[in-house]
Protein backbone atom coordinates (compact mmCIF):
# COMPACT_ATOMS: atom_id res chain seq x y z
CA UNK A 1 0.00 0.00 0.00
CA UNK A 2 1.29 3.43 -0.90
CA UNK A 3 0.08 6.58 0.75
CA UNK A 4 -0.99 9.49 -1.45
CA UNK A 5 -2.15 12.64 0.25
CA UNK A 6 -3.19 16.18 -0.24
CA UNK A 7 -1.69 18.84 1.98
CA UNK A 8 -2.72 18.30 5.61
CA UNK A 9 -1.26 21.54 6.90
CA UNK A 10 -3.59 23.88 8.75
CA UNK A 11 -3.25 27.63 8.73
CA UNK A 12 -1.39 27.45 12.06
CA UNK A 13 1.08 24.94 10.58
CA UNK A 14 1.84 27.26 7.69
CA UNK A 15 2.31 30.20 10.04
CA UNK A 16 4.89 28.27 12.09
CA UNK A 17 6.68 26.91 9.03
CA UNK A 18 6.80 30.16 7.06
CA UNK A 19 7.64 32.08 10.22
CA UNK A 20 10.80 30.04 10.69
CA UNK A 21 11.98 30.84 7.18
CA UNK A 22 11.16 34.51 7.60
CA UNK A 23 13.01 34.83 10.93
CA UNK A 24 16.11 33.15 9.47
CA UNK A 25 15.96 35.38 6.40
CA UNK A 26 15.41 38.48 8.56
CA UNK A 27 18.52 37.74 10.62
CA UNK A 28 20.54 37.72 7.42
CA UNK A 29 19.03 41.02 6.32
CA UNK A 30 19.64 42.54 9.76
CA UNK A 31 23.36 41.75 9.71
CA UNK A 32 23.65 42.86 6.09
CA UNK A 33 22.44 46.29 7.23
CA UNK A 34 24.09 46.36 10.66
CA UNK A 35 27.50 45.24 9.39
CA UNK A 36 27.47 47.18 6.13
CA UNK A 37 30.44 49.31 7.23
CA UNK A 38 32.50 46.23 8.10
CA UNK A 39 32.62 44.86 4.60
CA UNK A 40 35.97 43.04 4.78
CA UNK A 41 36.70 39.30 4.36
CA UNK A 42 37.75 39.03 8.02
CA UNK A 43 34.42 40.41 9.21
CA UNK A 44 32.40 38.57 6.57
CA UNK A 45 33.95 35.14 7.16
CA UNK A 46 35.23 35.32 10.76
CA UNK A 47 33.11 37.95 12.58
CA UNK A 48 36.21 40.02 13.29
CA UNK A 49 37.76 37.06 15.20
CA UNK A 50 36.03 38.21 18.38
CA UNK A 51 32.72 36.35 18.71
CA UNK A 52 31.31 35.07 22.01
CA UNK A 53 32.01 31.39 22.67
CA UNK A 54 28.53 30.14 23.61
CA UNK A 55 26.66 31.11 20.42
CA UNK A 56 29.60 29.86 18.36
CA UNK A 57 29.46 26.51 20.19
CA UNK A 58 25.71 26.21 19.63
CA UNK A 59 26.20 27.09 15.98
CA UNK A 60 28.87 24.41 15.67
CA UNK A 61 26.53 21.76 17.10
CA UNK A 62 23.72 22.65 14.73
CA UNK A 63 26.02 22.79 11.70
CA UNK A 64 26.81 19.09 12.00
CA UNK A 65 23.33 18.07 13.11
CA UNK A 66 21.02 18.80 10.18
CA UNK A 67 18.36 16.54 8.68
CA UNK A 68 20.82 13.66 8.83
CA UNK A 69 20.11 13.66 12.54
CA UNK A 70 16.53 14.92 12.57
CA UNK A 71 15.30 12.34 10.02
CA UNK A 72 18.07 9.80 9.52
CA UNK A 73 18.90 8.98 13.14
CA UNK A 74 15.27 8.33 14.22
CA UNK A 75 14.87 6.13 11.13
CA UNK A 76 17.96 4.16 12.16
CA UNK A 77 16.67 3.92 15.74
CA UNK A 78 13.29 2.64 14.50
CA UNK A 79 14.81 -0.05 12.28
CA UNK A 80 18.04 -0.96 14.11
CA UNK A 81 17.60 0.14 17.72
CA UNK A 82 19.80 1.93 20.22
CA UNK A 83 23.12 0.31 19.34
CA UNK A 84 23.90 3.34 17.26
CA UNK A 85 24.18 5.29 20.53
CA UNK A 86 27.76 4.04 20.72
CA UNK A 87 28.22 6.86 18.25
CA UNK A 88 28.46 9.23 21.23
CA UNK A 89 31.74 7.55 22.23
CA UNK A 90 33.28 8.67 18.96
CA UNK A 91 31.70 12.12 19.21
CA UNK A 92 32.95 12.89 22.71
CA UNK A 93 36.41 11.44 22.05
CA UNK A 94 36.82 13.38 18.80
CA UNK A 95 35.72 16.69 20.29
CA UNK A 96 37.96 16.34 23.35
CA UNK A 97 40.85 15.45 21.02
CA UNK A 98 40.10 18.58 19.00
CA UNK A 99 40.03 20.80 22.07
CA UNK A 100 43.33 19.49 23.40
CA UNK A 101 45.40 18.82 20.26
CA UNK A 102 43.90 20.73 17.32
CA UNK A 103 42.84 24.10 18.68
CA UNK A 104 46.23 25.18 20.15
CA UNK A 105 47.91 24.54 16.80
CA UNK A 106 45.38 26.04 14.41
CA UNK A 107 43.89 28.98 16.33
CA UNK A 108 47.13 31.01 16.71
CA UNK A 109 47.78 30.75 12.96
CA UNK A 110 44.91 33.22 12.37
CA UNK A 111 44.00 31.81 8.99
CA UNK A 112 40.84 32.34 7.00
CA UNK A 113 40.91 29.02 5.15
CA UNK A 114 42.10 25.95 7.03
CA UNK A 115 43.80 24.69 3.87
CA UNK A 116 46.33 27.53 4.04
CA UNK A 117 47.82 25.50 6.88
CA UNK A 118 49.48 23.05 4.49
CA UNK A 119 51.46 25.78 2.74
CA UNK A 120 52.71 26.99 6.10
CA UNK A 121 53.52 23.46 7.22
CA UNK A 122 55.29 22.11 4.12
CA UNK A 123 56.06 25.13 1.94
CA UNK A 124 54.12 23.74 -1.04
CA UNK A 125 50.52 23.37 -2.14
CA UNK A 126 50.40 19.61 -2.79
CA UNK A 127 48.32 18.77 0.27
CA UNK A 128 46.58 22.12 0.27
CA UNK A 129 44.78 21.39 -2.98
CA UNK A 130 44.25 17.71 -2.23
CA UNK A 131 42.45 18.50 1.02
CA UNK A 132 40.73 21.50 -0.54
CA UNK A 133 39.26 19.24 -3.23
CA UNK A 134 38.10 16.65 -0.72
CA UNK A 135 36.69 19.37 1.55
CA UNK A 136 34.70 20.99 -1.26
CA UNK A 137 33.30 17.59 -2.32
CA UNK A 138 32.42 16.78 1.29
CA UNK A 139 30.54 20.04 1.85
CA UNK A 140 28.72 19.94 -1.48
CA UNK A 141 27.58 16.35 -0.95
CA UNK A 142 26.63 17.19 2.63
CA UNK A 143 24.46 20.07 1.45
CA UNK A 144 22.81 17.94 -1.21
CA UNK A 145 22.05 15.11 1.23
CA UNK A 146 20.66 17.45 3.87
CA UNK A 147 18.48 19.29 1.36
CA UNK A 148 17.10 16.09 -0.15
CA UNK A 149 16.28 14.58 3.25
CA UNK A 150 14.46 17.71 4.33
CA UNK A 151 12.45 18.00 1.16
CA UNK A 152 11.36 14.36 1.27
CA UNK A 153 9.87 15.08 4.67
CA UNK A 154 8.06 18.14 3.39
CA UNK A 155 6.60 16.11 0.55
CA UNK A 156 5.26 13.53 3.02
CA UNK A 157 3.79 16.02 5.46
CA UNK A 158 2.77 18.89 3.20
CA UNK A 159 2.20 17.16 -0.11
CA UNK A 160 4.51 19.63 -1.87
CA UNK A 161 6.74 18.04 -4.54
CA UNK A 162 10.26 17.79 -3.18
CA UNK A 163 11.72 19.60 -6.20
CA UNK A 164 9.76 22.71 -5.22
CA UNK A 165 11.05 22.80 -1.66
CA UNK A 166 14.61 22.07 -2.81
CA UNK A 167 14.46 25.27 -4.84
CA UNK A 168 12.92 27.25 -1.95
CA UNK A 169 15.39 26.06 0.69
CA UNK A 170 18.56 26.54 -1.31
CA UNK A 171 17.44 29.95 -2.57
CA UNK A 172 16.46 31.32 0.86
CA UNK A 173 19.62 30.03 2.53
CA UNK A 174 21.96 31.22 -0.21
CA UNK A 175 20.47 34.70 -0.13
CA UNK A 176 20.59 35.28 3.65
CA UNK A 177 24.07 33.74 3.93
CA UNK A 178 25.32 35.83 1.03
CA UNK A 179 24.14 39.13 2.42
CA UNK A 180 24.64 38.49 6.15
CA UNK A 181 27.99 36.66 6.40
CA UNK A 182 29.14 34.47 9.28
CA UNK A 183 27.35 36.51 11.98
CA UNK A 184 24.03 35.84 10.27
CA UNK A 185 24.96 32.16 10.01
CA UNK A 186 25.82 31.87 13.71
CA UNK A 187 22.77 33.69 15.05
CA UNK A 188 20.35 31.88 12.74
CA UNK A 189 21.95 28.65 13.94
CA UNK A 190 21.20 29.60 17.56
CA UNK A 191 17.58 30.36 16.71
CA UNK A 192 17.26 27.20 14.63
CA UNK A 193 18.75 25.07 17.42
CA UNK A 194 15.94 26.13 19.76
CA UNK A 195 13.36 25.17 17.14
CA UNK A 196 15.02 21.79 16.53
CA UNK A 197 15.18 20.99 20.23
CA UNK A 198 11.52 21.90 20.65
CA UNK A 199 10.54 19.60 17.77
CA UNK A 200 12.43 16.60 19.16
CA UNK A 201 11.02 17.06 22.66
CA UNK A 202 7.49 17.39 21.29
CA UNK A 203 7.71 14.01 19.53
CA UNK A 204 9.19 12.27 22.58
CA UNK A 205 6.53 13.63 24.95
CA UNK A 206 3.52 13.12 22.66
CA UNK A 207 4.46 9.54 21.72
CA UNK A 208 5.01 8.67 25.38
CA UNK A 209 1.63 10.08 26.38
CA UNK A 210 -0.20 8.30 23.55
CA UNK A 211 1.40 4.95 24.37
CA UNK A 212 0.54 5.27 28.06
CA UNK A 213 3.85 6.13 29.71
CA UNK A 214 7.50 5.13 29.62
CA UNK A 215 6.73 1.65 30.96
CA UNK A 216 4.70 0.91 27.84
CA UNK A 217 7.40 2.43 25.64
CA UNK A 218 9.83 -0.13 27.03
CA UNK A 219 7.23 -2.89 26.81
CA UNK A 220 6.45 -2.31 23.14
CA UNK A 221 9.99 -1.47 21.97
CA UNK A 222 12.06 -3.58 24.33
CA UNK A 223 14.30 -5.06 21.64
CA UNK A 224 15.08 -1.55 20.34
CA UNK A 225 16.64 -0.68 23.70
CA UNK A 226 18.91 -3.73 23.83
CA UNK A 227 22.27 -2.11 23.03
CA UNK A 228 24.70 -4.58 24.66
CA UNK A 229 26.72 -5.84 21.72
CA UNK A 230 30.50 -6.19 22.00
CA UNK A 231 31.10 -8.77 19.26
CA UNK A 232 34.22 -8.31 17.14
CA UNK A 233 32.42 -8.52 13.82
CA UNK A 234 32.91 -5.68 11.29
CA UNK A 235 29.90 -6.81 9.25
CA UNK A 236 27.43 -5.90 12.01
CA UNK A 237 25.86 -2.55 11.19
CA UNK A 238 25.95 -1.21 14.74
CA UNK A 239 27.84 -2.60 17.74
CA UNK A 240 30.28 -1.08 20.22
CA UNK A 241 33.57 -1.49 18.35
CA UNK A 242 32.33 -0.66 14.86
CA UNK A 243 30.28 2.32 15.90
CA UNK A 244 32.65 3.94 18.40
CA UNK A 245 35.80 3.55 16.28
CA UNK A 246 33.98 4.28 13.03
CA UNK A 247 32.37 7.44 14.36
CA UNK A 248 35.66 8.76 15.78
CA UNK A 249 37.19 9.62 12.41
CA UNK A 250 33.80 10.72 11.06
CA UNK A 251 33.48 13.29 13.83
CA UNK A 252 37.18 14.18 14.03
CA UNK A 253 37.29 15.30 10.39
CA UNK A 254 34.37 17.61 11.18
CA UNK A 255 36.65 19.50 13.54
CA UNK A 256 39.22 19.99 10.77
CA UNK A 257 36.65 21.03 8.17
CA UNK A 258 36.29 24.66 7.15
CA UNK A 259 32.84 25.17 8.79
CA UNK A 260 34.33 24.16 12.15
CA UNK A 261 37.55 26.10 11.66
CA UNK A 262 35.64 29.25 10.75
CA UNK A 263 34.05 29.04 14.18
CA UNK A 264 37.38 28.35 15.85
CA UNK A 265 38.92 31.36 14.11
CA UNK A 266 35.89 33.48 15.05
CA UNK A 267 36.69 33.15 18.76
CA UNK A 268 39.20 35.53 20.39
CA UNK A 269 41.55 33.06 22.09
CA UNK A 270 42.74 29.46 22.32
CA UNK A 271 40.94 29.10 25.64
CA UNK A 272 37.61 30.20 24.16
CA UNK A 273 38.07 27.91 21.16
CA UNK A 274 38.80 24.97 23.45
CA UNK A 275 35.71 25.82 25.48
CA UNK A 276 33.74 25.65 22.24
CA UNK A 277 34.54 21.95 21.90
CA UNK A 278 34.12 21.14 25.57
CA UNK A 279 30.61 22.62 25.41
CA UNK A 280 29.80 20.94 22.11
CA UNK A 281 30.82 17.40 23.10
CA UNK A 282 28.14 16.64 25.72
CA UNK A 283 25.44 18.70 23.99
CA UNK A 284 25.94 17.00 20.64
CA UNK A 285 25.91 13.60 22.34
CA UNK A 286 22.65 14.56 24.07
CA UNK A 287 21.00 15.62 20.82
CA UNK A 288 22.12 12.45 19.08
CA UNK A 289 20.76 10.31 21.92
CA UNK A 290 17.41 12.09 21.87
CA UNK A 291 17.10 11.64 18.10
CA UNK A 292 17.86 7.92 18.34
CA UNK A 293 15.35 7.53 21.18
CA UNK A 294 12.75 9.15 18.93
CA UNK A 295 13.03 6.12 16.66
CA UNK A 296 12.38 3.66 19.49
CA UNK A 297 9.52 5.75 20.87
CA UNK A 298 7.91 5.95 17.43
CA UNK A 299 8.24 2.19 17.01
CA UNK A 300 6.51 1.68 20.37
CA UNK A 301 3.75 4.08 19.34
CA UNK A 302 2.93 2.11 16.17
CA UNK A 303 3.25 -1.25 17.93
CA UNK A 304 0.62 0.01 20.38
CA UNK A 305 -1.57 0.65 17.32
CA UNK A 306 -0.65 -2.81 15.97
CA UNK A 307 0.67 -1.30 12.78
CA UNK A 308 4.40 -1.33 12.04
CA UNK A 309 4.43 1.25 9.27
CA UNK A 310 7.75 0.01 7.84
CA UNK A 311 6.87 -3.68 7.65
CA UNK A 312 3.29 -2.86 6.67
CA UNK A 313 4.43 -0.79 3.71
CA UNK A 314 2.75 2.43 4.83
CA UNK A 315 6.05 4.15 4.10
CA UNK A 316 8.02 3.18 1.03
CA UNK A 317 11.17 5.01 2.05
CA UNK A 318 12.67 4.60 5.52
CA UNK A 319 13.39 8.33 5.56
CA UNK A 320 9.61 8.92 5.64
CA UNK A 321 9.14 7.29 9.07
CA UNK A 322 9.39 10.45 11.15
CA UNK A 323 7.39 12.69 8.78
CA UNK A 324 4.61 10.07 8.57
CA UNK A 325 4.58 9.84 12.37
CA UNK A 326 4.13 13.58 12.69
CA UNK A 327 0.93 13.33 10.69
CA UNK A 328 -0.47 10.77 13.12
CA UNK A 329 0.79 12.22 16.39
CA UNK A 330 -0.28 15.80 15.82
CA UNK A 331 -3.29 15.51 13.53
CA UNK A 332 -5.52 17.12 16.20
CA UNK A 333 -3.02 19.79 17.23
CA UNK A 334 -2.82 22.67 14.71
CA UNK A 335 0.66 24.12 14.53
CA UNK A 336 2.56 21.06 15.78
CA UNK A 337 3.07 19.57 12.33
CA UNK A 338 4.33 22.99 11.34
CA UNK A 339 6.66 22.91 14.35
CA UNK A 340 8.17 19.66 13.10
CA UNK A 341 8.71 21.06 9.64
CA UNK A 342 10.15 24.20 11.24
CA UNK A 343 12.51 21.98 13.24
CA UNK A 344 13.57 20.10 10.15
CA UNK A 345 13.86 23.31 8.16
CA UNK A 346 16.09 24.76 10.85
CA UNK A 347 18.39 21.75 10.66
CA UNK A 348 18.68 22.06 6.90
CA UNK A 349 19.09 25.83 6.86
CA UNK A 350 21.83 25.79 9.50
CA UNK A 351 23.88 23.22 7.62
CA UNK A 352 23.36 24.83 4.24
CA UNK A 353 24.33 28.28 5.49
CA UNK A 354 27.50 27.02 7.21
CA UNK A 355 28.63 25.01 4.21
CA UNK A 356 27.89 27.84 1.79
CA UNK A 357 29.89 30.28 3.89
CA UNK A 358 32.83 27.89 4.20
CA UNK A 359 32.85 27.01 0.50
CA UNK A 360 32.86 30.67 -0.38
CA UNK A 361 35.76 31.29 2.03
CA UNK A 362 38.02 28.51 0.74
CA UNK A 363 37.28 29.29 -2.90
CA UNK A 364 38.20 32.92 -2.40
CA UNK A 365 41.29 32.35 -0.21
CA UNK A 366 42.75 29.21 -1.79
CA UNK A 367 41.93 29.82 -5.44
CA UNK A 368 41.00 33.41 -6.29
CA UNK A 369 43.32 35.19 -3.84
CA UNK A 370 46.27 32.94 -4.74
CA UNK A 371 45.90 33.81 -8.43
CA UNK A 372 44.82 37.44 -7.95
CA UNK A 373 46.59 38.60 -4.77
CA UNK A 374 45.93 42.32 -5.24
CA UNK A 375 42.12 42.23 -5.02
CA UNK A 376 40.79 44.95 -2.72
CA UNK A 377 39.02 43.94 0.48
CA UNK A 378 35.61 45.28 -0.51
CA UNK A 379 35.75 43.70 -3.94
CA UNK A 380 36.84 40.44 -2.30
CA UNK A 381 33.76 40.48 -0.05
CA UNK A 382 31.46 41.06 -3.01
CA UNK A 383 33.08 38.17 -4.90
CA UNK A 384 32.55 35.98 -1.84
CA UNK A 385 28.86 36.83 -1.79
CA UNK A 386 28.50 35.77 -5.42
CA UNK A 387 30.31 32.51 -4.62
CA UNK A 388 27.71 31.75 -1.94
CA UNK A 389 24.96 32.05 -4.55
CA UNK A 390 26.89 29.84 -6.96
CA UNK A 391 27.36 27.05 -4.43
CA UNK A 392 23.69 27.32 -3.50
CA UNK A 393 22.86 26.44 -7.11
CA UNK A 394 25.30 23.51 -7.01
CA UNK A 395 23.68 22.18 -3.81
CA UNK A 396 20.27 22.42 -5.44
CA UNK A 397 21.34 20.35 -8.45
CA UNK A 398 23.07 17.70 -6.33
CA UNK A 399 19.98 17.27 -4.14
CA UNK A 400 18.06 16.13 -7.22
CA UNK A 401 20.79 13.57 -7.96
CA UNK A 402 20.81 12.15 -4.41
CA UNK A 403 17.09 11.44 -4.75
CA UNK A 404 18.07 8.53 -7.01
CA UNK A 405 20.19 6.78 -4.31
CA UNK A 406 18.40 4.18 -2.11
CA UNK A 407 18.77 3.89 1.68
CA UNK A 408 18.56 6.13 4.73
CA UNK A 409 20.13 9.54 4.29
CA UNK A 410 22.31 8.81 7.33
CA UNK A 411 23.76 5.68 5.68
CA UNK A 412 24.02 7.37 2.27
CA UNK A 413 26.11 10.20 3.68
CA UNK A 414 28.27 8.13 6.04
CA UNK A 415 28.99 5.53 3.35
CA UNK A 416 29.92 7.83 0.50
CA UNK A 417 31.71 10.43 2.59
CA UNK A 418 33.70 7.73 4.39
CA UNK A 419 35.74 7.50 1.21
CA UNK A 420 36.78 11.13 1.67
CA UNK A 421 36.68 12.11 5.32
CA UNK A 422 38.84 9.31 6.76
CA UNK A 423 41.88 9.79 4.48
CA UNK A 424 41.60 13.58 4.76
CA UNK A 425 41.53 13.27 8.54
CA UNK A 426 44.70 11.17 8.40
CA UNK A 427 46.49 13.92 6.47
CA UNK A 428 45.57 16.56 9.04
CA UNK A 429 46.52 14.39 12.02
CA UNK A 430 49.95 13.39 10.70
CA UNK A 431 50.71 16.93 9.50
CA UNK A 432 50.04 18.50 12.87
CA UNK A 433 51.14 15.68 15.20
CA UNK A 434 54.28 14.23 13.52
CA UNK A 435 57.32 16.34 12.63
CA UNK A 436 58.79 13.80 10.21
CA UNK A 437 55.76 13.74 7.90
CA UNK A 438 56.28 14.92 4.31
CA UNK A 439 53.82 16.27 1.78
CA UNK A 440 54.68 13.51 -0.70
CA UNK A 441 54.33 10.78 1.90
CA UNK A 442 50.99 12.08 3.15
CA UNK A 443 49.74 12.54 -0.41
CA UNK A 444 50.44 8.87 -1.16
CA UNK A 445 48.85 7.86 2.14
CA UNK A 446 45.70 9.85 1.37
CA UNK A 447 45.37 8.36 -2.11
CA UNK A 448 45.76 4.86 -0.64
CA UNK A 449 43.06 5.62 1.92
CA UNK A 450 40.74 7.02 -0.76
CA UNK A 451 41.19 3.93 -2.92
CA UNK A 452 40.57 1.40 -0.14
CA UNK A 453 37.46 3.18 1.14
CA UNK A 454 36.10 3.70 -2.37
CA UNK A 455 36.69 0.05 -3.21
CA UNK A 456 34.70 -1.04 -0.16
CA UNK A 457 31.90 1.40 -0.90
CA UNK A 458 31.59 0.49 -4.58
CA UNK A 459 31.81 -3.20 -3.76
CA UNK A 460 29.02 -2.96 -1.21
CA UNK A 461 26.86 -0.79 -3.46
CA UNK A 462 27.09 -2.84 -6.64
CA UNK A 463 27.54 -6.37 -5.31
CA UNK A 464 24.29 -8.29 -5.08
CA UNK A 465 24.37 -8.65 -1.30
CA UNK A 466 21.28 -8.62 0.91
CA UNK A 467 20.55 -5.39 2.77
CA UNK A 468 21.48 -5.40 6.42
CA UNK A 469 18.43 -6.77 8.26
CA UNK A 470 16.22 -4.65 10.45
CA UNK A 471 15.30 -5.75 13.95
CA UNK A 472 12.17 -7.93 14.21
CA UNK A 473 9.12 -6.02 12.99
CA UNK A 474 6.04 -5.18 14.97
CA UNK A 475 2.48 -6.37 14.23
CA UNK A 476 0.73 -5.16 11.07
CA UNK A 477 -2.74 -6.71 11.45
CA UNK A 478 -4.38 -3.38 12.30
CA UNK A 479 -2.78 -1.21 9.62
CA UNK A 480 -5.88 -0.96 7.43
CA UNK A 481 -8.29 0.05 10.17
CA UNK A 482 -5.67 2.28 11.76
CA UNK A 483 -5.22 4.12 8.47
CA UNK A 484 -8.96 4.37 7.93
CA UNK A 485 -9.39 6.00 11.32
CA UNK A 486 -6.49 8.37 10.73
CA UNK A 487 -7.69 9.32 7.24
CA UNK A 488 -11.27 9.94 8.38
CA UNK A 489 -10.01 12.12 11.20
CA UNK A 490 -7.68 14.26 9.11
CA UNK A 491 -9.20 14.29 5.63
CA UNK A 492 -6.31 12.33 4.17
CA UNK A 493 -6.82 10.47 0.92
CA UNK A 494 -4.98 7.37 -0.12
CA UNK A 495 -4.95 4.85 -2.93
CA UNK A 496 -3.94 1.25 -3.11
CA UNK A 497 -0.74 0.56 -4.99
CA UNK A 498 -0.48 -2.75 -6.79
CA UNK A 499 3.31 -2.71 -6.57
CA UNK A 500 4.97 -4.48 -3.70
CA UNK A 501 6.45 -2.12 -1.06
CA UNK A 502 10.15 -1.52 -1.42
CA UNK A 503 10.83 -2.09 2.27
CA UNK A 504 11.89 -5.53 3.45
CA UNK A 505 12.08 -6.70 7.03
CA UNK A 506 14.47 -9.66 7.34
CA UNK A 507 15.09 -10.58 10.95
CA UNK A 508 18.43 -12.36 10.97
CA UNK A 509 21.91 -10.94 11.31
CA UNK A 510 23.69 -10.23 8.05
CA UNK A 511 26.73 -11.92 9.48
CA UNK A 512 24.89 -15.23 9.77
CA UNK A 513 22.23 -15.07 7.06
CA UNK A 514 24.62 -15.90 4.21
CA UNK A 515 27.07 -18.56 5.44
CA UNK A 516 28.26 -19.33 1.92
CA UNK A 517 29.52 -15.83 1.21
CA UNK A 518 32.94 -15.66 -0.42
CA UNK A 519 35.83 -13.82 1.21
CA UNK A 520 35.26 -10.87 -1.10
CA UNK A 521 31.55 -10.77 -0.32
CA UNK A 522 32.36 -10.82 3.39
CA UNK A 523 34.69 -7.86 2.93
CA UNK A 524 31.97 -6.00 1.04
CA UNK A 525 29.60 -6.69 3.93
CA UNK A 526 31.66 -4.51 6.31
CA UNK A 527 29.47 -1.94 8.04
CA UNK A 528 29.32 1.39 6.20
CA UNK A 529 30.18 3.18 9.42
CA UNK A 530 33.71 1.70 9.29
CA UNK A 531 34.54 3.06 5.82
CA UNK A 532 35.83 6.32 7.27
CA UNK A 533 37.97 4.66 9.95
CA UNK A 534 39.43 2.19 7.46
CA UNK A 535 40.38 5.06 5.15
CA UNK A 536 41.79 6.95 8.13
CA UNK A 537 43.92 4.02 9.32
CA UNK A 538 45.12 3.26 5.79
CA UNK A 539 46.21 6.86 5.22
CA UNK A 540 48.06 6.86 8.56
CA UNK A 541 49.98 3.67 7.78
CA UNK A 542 50.89 4.59 4.21
CA UNK A 543 51.56 8.19 5.22
CA UNK A 544 54.09 7.13 7.85
CA UNK A 545 55.83 4.60 5.60
CA UNK A 546 56.18 6.88 2.59
CA UNK A 547 57.14 9.89 4.70
CA UNK A 548 60.06 7.85 6.01
CA UNK A 549 60.98 6.96 2.42
CA UNK A 550 60.99 10.58 1.24
CA UNK A 551 63.14 13.55 2.22
CA UNK A 552 61.82 15.64 5.10
CA UNK A 553 61.14 19.37 4.62
CA UNK A 554 64.29 21.49 4.76
CA UNK A 555 62.58 24.05 6.99
CA UNK A 556 59.86 23.17 9.50
CA UNK A 557 57.45 25.80 10.79
CA UNK A 558 57.20 24.92 14.47
CA UNK A 559 53.97 26.87 14.84
CA UNK A 560 52.23 24.23 12.70
CA UNK A 561 53.13 21.24 14.90
CA UNK A 562 51.63 20.21 18.20
CA UNK A 563 54.02 20.27 21.14
CA UNK A 564 53.08 18.82 24.50
CA UNK A 565 55.46 21.17 26.24
CA UNK A 566 54.27 24.29 24.46
CA UNK A 567 50.57 23.60 24.05
CA UNK A 568 49.83 21.78 27.31
CA UNK A 569 52.47 22.46 29.98
CA UNK A 570 53.24 26.06 29.02
CA UNK A 571 49.58 26.94 28.51
CA UNK A 572 48.74 25.66 31.98
CA UNK A 573 51.66 26.88 34.06
CA UNK A 574 53.51 29.70 32.30
CA UNK A 575 52.45 33.34 32.66
CA UNK A 576 50.09 34.62 30.00
CA UNK A 577 51.65 36.65 27.20
CA UNK A 578 51.06 40.36 27.17
CA UNK A 579 48.96 42.12 24.54
CA UNK A 580 52.15 43.52 22.95
CA UNK A 581 53.68 40.05 22.69
CA UNK A 582 50.47 38.66 21.25
CA UNK A 583 50.32 41.44 18.68
CA UNK A 584 53.95 40.81 17.73
CA UNK A 585 53.30 37.06 17.26
CA UNK A 586 50.20 37.81 15.22
CA UNK A 587 52.04 40.25 12.95
CA UNK A 588 54.85 37.76 12.32
CA UNK A 589 52.40 34.96 11.53
CA UNK A 590 50.31 37.12 9.19
CA UNK A 591 53.51 38.16 7.40
CA UNK A 592 54.45 34.51 6.99
CA UNK A 593 51.03 33.72 5.55
CA UNK A 594 51.23 36.62 3.09
CA UNK A 595 54.66 35.49 1.79
CA UNK A 596 52.80 33.04 -0.44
Amino acid sequence: MSVRKESTFSAADYVVFVGTLLVSFSIGVFFAIWERKKNTPTDYFLAGRNFNTLPVALSFIVTFQSSLMIIGVPAEGYAYGMKMLYYVVGVITAYIFAGIFIVPVFHPLRLTSVYEYFYLRFGDNVLRYLTLTSGVLYNIFYMGTVTYGTCVALEVVMGIPFWGTIIIYTTVTAVYTSIGGIKAVIWTDVFQMLIMLTGIIAVLIKSTVDVGGTANIIKYAGDRFDAADFRFDPTIRYQFWNTSFGSFSIMLICTYMQPAMQRVYSTPSVKSARTLYFISAPLYALFLSMAALEGAFIFAYFVSKRCDILDGGLVENINEILPFTIQQLFSDYPGFAGLFIASLSSAALSTLSSCLSSLSAVTYVDIIKVNFPNIGVYKATNISKVLVLFYGLVAMLLAFGIALIPGTIHAIFAGFMGCIDGPTCGVFVLSSMWRRSTSKGLFIGAIAGFCVSLWLNVGQTFTNLPSYPYLPPGPTDNCSSFLDQAWNATDFSYVQNTEMPTTEMPTTDMSTSSPEKTVLETIYSISFILFSFIGFATSLVFGVVFSLLTSPPKVINESCIFSFQKHIIDDLFKPKVTRDEMAKDTTEMEFFVKKE
